[in-house]
């Protein structure tokens, strides 16, 4: 089925998708440090899994959706973070992705909670609710690394890898 015969909510949500994908995807490009870049590309393949399933429920299926593993991935790589290594701060344009992803990540979140409550069907009203979960814990996860580029020091010093406890 082509995206423009698809029902208004299925083309909305899919071009939120992809709007984030491209958004991680150009973030993961701008960062030197290889277990950021990493984090940003696995927001970007949760992206992809999340399209997938909104195409497959467009077809009328309900998917399985599997849990993510983003904030341990995450946790894994900032945990591994060397404070002596005196990190810079982030620059404003960097810093200005970071929040239109949080933003990205909110609206997400909002419209898939807001899909829930109006899903006739338990499956999808289900899956709704699971999308709205894992947007949720993107936003959770990009509002870190925000905090964390825009004071990185502070950040691992003060948190004691706390941050990142399972969403």
């Amino acid at each position: 089925m082509k995206q423009s015969a698809l029902p208004e909510v299925f083309q909305f949500a899919l071009k939120m998708e992809a709007d984030g994908e491209r958004l991680y995807r150009a973030m993961a490009a701008k960062t030197a440090d290889a277990g950021v870049k990493s984090i940003l590309n696995g927001l970007a393949d949760d992206e992809i899994k999340h399209a997938r399933i909104i195409r497959e429920m467009a077809q009328g299926a309900v998917p399985e959706m599997a849990q993510t593993h983003i904030l341990q991935d995450a946790k894994n790589v900032f945990s591994g973070l060397d404070v002596k290594k005196g990190f810079e701060a982030a620059g404003a344009d960097q810093v200005a992705l970071y929040r239109q992803a949080l933003d990205v990540e909110t609206k997400s979140r909002d419209y898939y909670k807001a899909q829930a409550a109006q899903a006739q069907e338990k499956g999808a009203r289900d899956l709704f609710e699971r999308l709205s979960a894992e947007e949720a814990r993107h936003m959770f996860l990009v509002d870190n690394m925000l905090q964390f580029i825009q004071r990185p020091k502070m950040w691992l010093e003060n948190a004691e890898f706390n941050h990142l406890e399972e969403y």
